[in-house]
This record gives structure tokens, C-alpha cells and sequence, in this order.
């Protein structure tokens, strides 16, 4: 059966990016990475909770330069909404995709480190990830209203 390419969430029509299909060895394995190693770490800084990793690394087309909301699914379930102002590097390189050594410690990007761990977990398990978009420039509105009515189990919940 084909893949849809436009699914409606909750209204808004989001638009099928692809698959995160991470790094993998000659085998066939997830590749593995703990960047927190080579971090010159001259304040001592600590890990945060999502920093031990381990991380992977992947990448998406790299011409997505929308601003919006995107959907993370595993199979039928969304387990992750996000926004951005360019989709394309909140993926790659400067995001989830990428896991610099810095964003392993205190002061540094917990959700990129959370997500990336989430993702690389569900993939050794055999699971796979896709990525949805919905192209929009009322993005911490459609953001907001998603979480707060789906309550995808990847999202930290919003404090109101």
C-alpha cells in the first residue's frame, strides 16, 4: 500500500518529508556516537539529563527551508511536534541530526539530545520514524494547539 503524502492533523494538512534513517555501520547497525568525549570541558560543566547519549546521526533533505510545524510518527502514532523557522536545519547539521559535544552538558540543547536518543532507541528496536511538515507562519499557535490536544509521549508538555 502506498505511503499518503498529505495526512490531516487535527485540520491542518501536514505533508510527508521522509523517513530519519540514521548512519549505519558495514553491518547494517545504527552507528553510535558520544560527542560529550570531545568536549574540552575547561568549567567542568556537568552533563544535563538527556546529555550521555548515546546519539546517532542523520540527515534530511537539506533544501527545506520552511518556517512551521513538524510531526514525528512511529507507524500511525505522532510521538513528537516541533516548529521551526527552517526545517532543514533543525534537522541537520544545527539540530536533532548532529549532536554537537556541547549540547551534552548543562547550558547546552536538552531536546536535541532527547530526541536524537528517542529516535536512535526506536530505530534499534526496529521501529520506523517519519518526518511531517505543515508549512506555517502561526507556528507557536498550531505548535501549541497539537501538544496540548495530542500529547505525543517524545514532547515535555506545555506549563500554562
Amino acid at each position: 500500500m502506498p505511503m499518503k503524502s498529505t495526512q490531516e492533523i487535527l485540520g491542518y494538512p501536514f505533508k510527508f518529508v521522509c523517513f530519519i534513517d540514521p548512519e549505519r555501520d558495514q553491518n547494517g547497525n545504527v552507528s553510535e556516537f558520544n560527542p560529550q568525549d570531545r568536549y574540552n570541558n575547561k568549567r567542568n560543566l556537568s552533563l544535563h539529563k538527556y546529555g550521555r547519549g548515546p546519539f546517532c546521526q542523520f540527515r534530511i533533505p537539506k533544501n527545506l527551508l520552511y518556517e512551521g510545524v513538524y510531526a514525528l510518527k512511529e507507524g500511525q502514532v505522532i510521538i513528537y511536534i516541533g516548529m521551526c523557522q527552517n526545517l532543514s536545519d533543525r534537522f541537520n547539521a544545527r539540530g536533532y541530526g548532529t549532536i554537537s559535544p556541547r549540547n551534552c552538558f548543562d547550558g547546552g540543547q536538552h531536546t536535541n539530545c532527547k530526541i536524537n536518543n528517542s529516535i536512535l532507541k526506536s530505530i534499534k528496536k526496529g521501529r520506523k520514524i517519519e518526518l511531517w511538515f505543515y508549512p506555517t507562519h502561526d507556528r507557536h499557535l498550531v505548535e501549541s494547539r497539537l501538544i496540548l490536544r495530542l500529547q505525543p509521549s517524545w514532547n515535555s508538555q506545555l506549563k500554562w
